[in-house]
């Protein structure tokens, strides 16, 4: 077997693993989702909050799966060491199992009932992404094998801003799954989706 083919196979590789796990994740993720959003219909109809989480919960996990599946497959990535590879699949892998748990507290009612509710685990997303870009950056300064031609800044940027957000509310709303502070997370992360997907678009998907 020659270079160019057992690179074309460990690509492969590659790809079917994080294919298996992003996808497997993803999809408890909404899986966990659909109780909460069902029980709240059936007790309460459909009300704003309702909508607005699913909302979120919809815009956030599509937003992460697609740049987190795109990435990992990118020919960048694939091209660097496998260590590298396989730290970004860890990563990726504990942002969508913190995605399953956002998914079974999507309602105002779980939530609430939740030690640990929807805002709590959407910022702990943005906080463990923007963790995960910074170190791209300083493992790269660290170790030359690790230095990346390209680090997804603009995602950095977008999700510290979401954590501010996040902050913000926290400290000057009392309820965040009930009036005006909902309503401005839900419009936020519409934003930052549009943004992130439509026009930084790494992967030129658009």
């Amino acid at each position: 077997m020659n270079m160019l083919d057992s690179k074309r196979k460990q690509r492969e590789k590659r790809n079917f693993l994080s294919t298996i796990f992003v996808v497997i994740l993803i999809g408890l993720a909404y899986q966990e989702m659909i109780v909460p959003v069902r029980e709240s219909i059936q007790m309460s109809g459909i009300t704003l909050s309702t909508v607005i989480l699913f909302s979120i919960f919809f815009l956030t996990s599509m937003r992460f799966f697609i740049g987190n599946q795109l990435h990992l497959t990118s020919e960048v990535l694939l091209e660097m060491k496998g260590e590298v590879w396989f730290y970004d699949l860890m990563v990726i892998i504990l942002q969508t199992t913190i995605m399953v748990f956002l998914g079974g507290v999507s309602t105002a009612e779980a939530s609430r009932r939740a030690k640990i509710g929807f805002a709590e685990l959407l910022t702990a997303l943005y906080v463990v992404d923007v963790l995960w870009i910074v170190s791209q950056w300083a493992l790269g300064k660290i170790f030359r094998n690790w230095r990346r031609s390209f680090i997804p800044r603009a995602w950095g940027i977008l999700n510290t801003a979401l954590i501010v957000l996040m902050v913000v509310l926290r400290l000057t709303m009392g309820d965040l799954y009930s009036g005006i502070g909902l309503i401005l997370l839900g419009i936020v992360n519409g934003i930052v989706f549009v943004i992130d997907v439509m026009l930084v678009d790494y992967h030129d998907v658009l």
